[in-house]
């Protein structure tokens, strides 16, 4: 059995350190739209254009779920 760690600890980490990371995914409009009814989200901020239009953001925002599983899905 191997006891030394994968990877690095928090405690490793300084402020300003930057990371590049081998893989990359672009966020598409139909992704965005896919993963908001695919989860049910009814928050017309997420696929509503015109409704966004009239927001601070001007167009539709990424549903953060979706951000988060994957950001997730390409550190593994």
């Amino acid at each position: 059995m191997n006891d030394t760690p994968e990877g690095r600890c928090f405690e490793d980490y300084a402020v300003g350190d930057v990371h590049t990371h081998p893989l990359g995914r672009t966020i598409t409009e139909t992704d965005n739209i896919w993963f908001t009814n695919l989860t049910l989200n009814t928050n017309p901020i997420h696929f509503d254009a015109h409704y966004a239009s009239q927001t601070e953001f001007k167009r539709p925002l990424v549903n953060s779920c979706f951000t988060l599983a994957l950001v997730t899905g390409l550190s593994v």
